[in-house]
């Protein structure tokens, strides 16, 4: 039989311990009319069957059906002259908890407006939160245990993190029409419009976010990542591209950070156009057609570049493509077509 308890408390934390179950090693017998002590930064949790029986916030509270109005239905028998009921009880602080963070992987951040149409980005820093809801946090993040301690916390935290930031960049570099140089500067100004995209994302776990402090960098070799996931034109193309881009952001070369956005965008604009091959600027008659085996396709193309190869209306193109006849990657609002999707359009 389970000992029967008079009084429920956490006699002691660990230092980084979030949830503490009372009592450890199973369940407990806990007598009607018996001590519950919640000390500050502190919330209760009792737990029967899987189904919460109540939670109560800091303070000395004597165990009644008042106010834990569910426990009436699961008492057990009378033992000592008083009502006995079977739970477990899980304490969890609501005290901010720093968490570290790092990606594993490289974030890939989409800004369709900007060239090349996404970034690879990585980034470290901390964050902090706090627990909003117990019932809610204690599900997410699978805390029915003896113990969970933030580096627990953290295994299930941190895939977590690595979705939430992939979206919300994404969101805040389209909003704000953020290209590469911007992202790899991201500043607290960034990271509070951050808070305010992520707190959903962390509403759904039961937690506050109090505090974010992530630095992001651009990922050495993001151009060669993003290209292979069918973003920009060429590789070369696309370095040429950035190496513009970056000294068009530069704010020694006249950029004012958020303020100088789209003067990278101009740059390369005129870049591009004095970096047409040479057969572009030859009469039309002189090109072979890329429909009849003639000349070469760019890697990824856009729908003008498209309806040139097919020598049809970009109206044609944009009809094939939403047909399904061409397959096409939709980035924001506009259509990238791989050569080797129009190759096996133009075969059949």
């Amino acid at each position: 039989m389970s000992r029967i308890l008079d009084r429920v408390m956490v006699e002691r934390w660990l230092r980084d311990e979030v949830v503490q179950k009372v009592p450890q090693g199973g369940p407990g017998d806990i007598r009607l009319g018996s001590q519950c002590i919640v000390n500050p930064g502190e919330v209760a949790v009792f737990v029967r069957g899987g189904e919460s029986l109540g939670t109560l916030d800091s303070g000395r509270h004597t165990l009644t059906t008042a106010n834990l109005p569910l426990i009436d239905r699961v008492v057990k028998g009378v033992f000592g002259g008083k009502s006995v009921f079977t739970a477990d009880v899980y304490f969890l602080k609501t005290t901010d908890v720093t968490m570290k963070w790092g990606t594993a992987q490289p974030i890939l951040v989409e800004h369709p407006n900007r060239g090349p149409g996404a970034s690879a980005m990585v980034g470290n820093g901390t964050y902090v939160i706090k627990v909003k809801d117990p019932w809610r946090f204690l599900n997410a993040m699978d805390a029915f245990r003896d113990s969970v301690r933030a580096p627990q916390l953290k295994e299930r935290l941190d895939p977590l993190m690595g979705v939430m930031m992939q979206d919300k960049m994404s969101e805040l570099a389209i909003a704000k029409n953020l290209g590469p140089a911007q992202l790899q500067s991201f500043s607290k100004d960034l990271n509070d419009l951050l808070v305010g995209l992520l707190q959903p994302e962390f509403d759904a776990i039961g937690a506050s976010l109090v505090d974010f402090n992530i630095r992001i960098n651009l990922h050495p070799n993001s151009l060669e990542v993003v290209t292979k996931m069918g973003y920009g034109t060429s590789y070369t193309q696309m370095q040429q591209a950035d190496a513009f881009r970056a000294a068009a952001d530069n704010p020694g070369g006249g950029g004012e950070g958020l303020a100088g956005l789209g003067i990278g965008m101009m740059g390369v604009s005129a870049m591009n156009n004095q970096q047409q091959p040479q057969q572009m600027q030859q009469p039309v008659q002189q090109q072979p057609a890329a429909a009849s085996g003639g000349g070469a396709m760019p890697d990824v193309m856009n729908v003008t570049q498209a309806a040139e190869v097919l020598q049809v209306a970009i109206e044609d193109v944009i009809e094939a493509i939403q047909a399904g006849d061409l397959k096409a990657r939709k980035i924001g609002s506009q259509y990238r077509i791989s050569k080797a999707n129009m190759e096996a359009f133009l075969n059949g």
